[in-house]
């Protein structure tokens, strides 16, 4: 199932014995364990957490295979970003189904779940979620909730200005509003700029623009020498932000207007809705198929190929993408 079928069931009333949470976004797998594991301890006390390297099946089977004449639970929670042997896991799942007081729950913090996730059947009272990246909106909404709880005054346009600077992370996003409060309680762009851009390794959107624009790049290649980068989040994350232009682009050829709310769901700040425009118009048909085509033939390469320097193939990858506009 998925988050909103998630939601539905904590909301009726979670029944599961074992539980699968898996996908794309951290922060959702970390606090949907939470509510669960709250759920079946409140009290928590009857918990063994088992993190990454030091899962061990022995110790994992004979705690879920405890009796207690007082009633007590038994919660064994294993955080982990490899599948574990599925042999193993249906042991764990089986266990779960003949003590009635033991439960489970696997936090794989991977994309790919495929081995395992059919183990989760609901005939043995389980389940397996797979969460997605939050939209926008989605990561608004948390971390304008985040903000109120915290007592820190900061409006919807910063908060945007936030997500997008840190690539919608959440968790990052929450720990860097948190650090900036402590030393003002009213938070903006200005804030955002001088105390959270400065700890964040890239500024995407920003490189992003001067790619566009055609401005010079070697600085910042050079500056990336020395940071630990993940390439293809660079490339992913131009492949979206290009996909926006295009809409734009085609939204307003086709409408004579332009309306961020229209294509987006929400509006721009009128400088950032200006700018897109700007660069949305700047670019032709066949400039956005150049650059998808290339974009995607670095991805494949980056993908498929283990022998290369991953760093040097990015940067002349970018240097070949703005040389096409």
């Amino acid at each position: 199932m998925y988050k909103k079928a998630l939601d539905e069931l904590l909301n009726k009333g979670f029944n599961l014995k074992s539980t699968l949470l898996y996908g794309e976004e951290p922060y959702y797998i970390n606090e949907y364990s939470k509510k669960i594991a709250d759920i079946i301890d409140p009290q928590k006390d009857n918990r063994l957490i088992y993190y990454f390297d030091e899962y061990n099946f022995e110790g994992a089977k004979n705690y879920l295979s405890q009796s207690s004449l007082f009633g007590d639970i038994n919660l064994l929670i294993i955080k982990h970003d490899k599948e574990i042997a599925k042999k193993e896991m249906d042991i764990l799942i089986d266990l779960c189904i003949k003590n009635q007081n033991s439960f489970f729950i696997y936090e794989l913090y991977s994309r790919d779940a495929k081995k395992i996730s059919k183990s989760f059947s609901k005939n043995k009272q389980a389940d397996f979620v797979r969460f997605f990246k939050p939209t926008l909106y989605e990561a608004k909404e948390i971390i304008s909730n985040f903000a109120k709880q915290k007592g820190i005054q900061i409006d919807e346009f910063s908060i945007n200005h936030l997500l997008l600077s840190l690539d919608l992370n959440l968790e990052l996003a929450k720990k860097e509003l948190e650090k900036i409060s402590i030393l003002t309680k009213n938070v903006g762009n200005k804030e955002i700029d001088e105390l959270a851009y400065s700890l964040t390794p890239l500024n995407l959107e920003k490189f992003y623009i001067y790619l566009l624009e055609k401005k010079p790049i070697n600085e910042i290649l050079k500056n990336l020498e020395y940071e630990d980068i993940n390439e293809l989040k660079i490339l992913l994350g131009f492949e979206n932000f290009l996909q926006q232009l295009f809409m734009f682009h085609s939204f307003i050829k086709i409408n004579g207007f332009f309306d961020s709310k229209e294509v987006l769901g929400y509006k721009l700040p009128p400088q950032i809705e200006k700018q897109r425009v700007a660069l949305a118009m700047k670019l032709k048909e066949r400039d956005f198929l150049n650059l998808f085509k290339e974009l995607q033939n670095s991805e494949l390469y980056l993908k498929t190929k283990t022998d290369i320097d991953r760093k040097s193939y990015l940067f002349s990858s970018l240097i070949k993408i703005q040389a096409l506009i």
